[in-house]
């Protein structure tokens, strides 16, 4: 692999390619409950009303090789933004494979964590829900400082119809 330097900026339209390739690895996407769109239509829509949203904020990590050429690796940011009580639930995807197990997750959330969403937003709490068995995401959120709030049963339904266990992880600004 070529050396790249990390990046991170709101989504663009022209990021809309790699989303849908990614949302294509079931693999990747097991405990992101098709927050994805598969298709170029569903691309167009999401990204229209991504724009409109005010409860969520969506970023693209992307690498810039040694050359300058850009592209993205991954999605990070907040959804279920409450402004009236200064709070959001974070996510991240790394979605280009040859850049998993690589810390690159750890680096950018922490990065936006601090920076974005305590400091510059000046939210009081942020949560993230994981799959009980994405040990992977919770020892992420847990490096992160991410504390174990609990465990909300059933909490969704899968596209096979199994409902999911899911932690629930909360990080205070007070506590960065």
């Amino acid at each position: 692999m070529v050396s790249y330097r990390l990046g991170i900026r709101k989504v663009e339209r022209g990021d809309l390619p790699f989303f849908t390739a990614w949302a294509g690895n079931h693999a990747l996407m097991k405990g992101l409950h098709g927050v994805l769109p598969k298709n170029e239509d569903e691309a167009n829509k999401w990204f229209q009303r991504s724009l409109l949203d005010k409860t969520r904020d969506d970023y693209v990590v992307y690498a810039t090789e040694e050359d300058g050429k850009k592209y993205p690796i991954g999605l990070l940011g907040l959804v279920n933004i409450d402004d009236a009580n200064r709070k959001g639930e974070y996510y991240i995807l790394i979605g280009n494979e040859e850049f998993l197990r690589r810390g690159i997750a750890f680096r950018t959330s922490g990065q936006m964590i601090k920076n974005t969403y305590f400091g510059s937003y000046g939210f009081l709490k942020l949560y993230t829900r994981i799959d009980k068995d994405n040990y992977p995401a919770q020892k992420l959120a847990e490096k992160l400082g991410f504390r174990k709030e609990g465990v909300m049963l059933s909490d969704i339904v899968a596209e096979n119809g199994t409902p999911v266990d899911r932690v629930y992880y909360g990080l205070l600004a007070s506590d960065k």
